[in-house]
């Protein structure tokens, strides 16, 4: 799957919001003017476009294994990592048909 084909499949998939959870918490998600927000019980968090690619184009480099573990993103200086992360694990179900 290449980057744009997964973020079309968040923008349809969002359109609604969905439940999701990271290691520790959940969340919902929705896509909504060019962003996908994501909701916790106290805070929304934008997701834009260029973050995502980010973390994914990070995902890349690595293993194949080691693409879903959180903490490989600690230096990205993404507040939004393990969100991403959590999204990236539920649409992406093969790791290893990332390009």
């Amino acid at each position: 799957m290449k980057f744009d084909d997964f973020w079309n499949l968040l923008v349809s998939e969002l359109a609604t919001p969905k439940q999701f959870v990271t290691q520790t918490k959940p969340f919902s998600a929705k896509y909504s003017g060019g962003r996908i927000m994501v909701s916790t019980s106290d805070t929304l968090w934008p997701i834009d476009r260029s973050a995502m690619r980010q973390i994914w184009t990070k995902a890349m480099s690595m293993h194949e294994k080691m693409r879903f573990v959180h903490t490989n993103y600690s230096h990205e200086n993404v507040r939004t990592s393990s969100y991403i992360i959590s999204l990236m694990k539920h649409f992406v179900v093969d790791e290893t048909k990332m390009e």
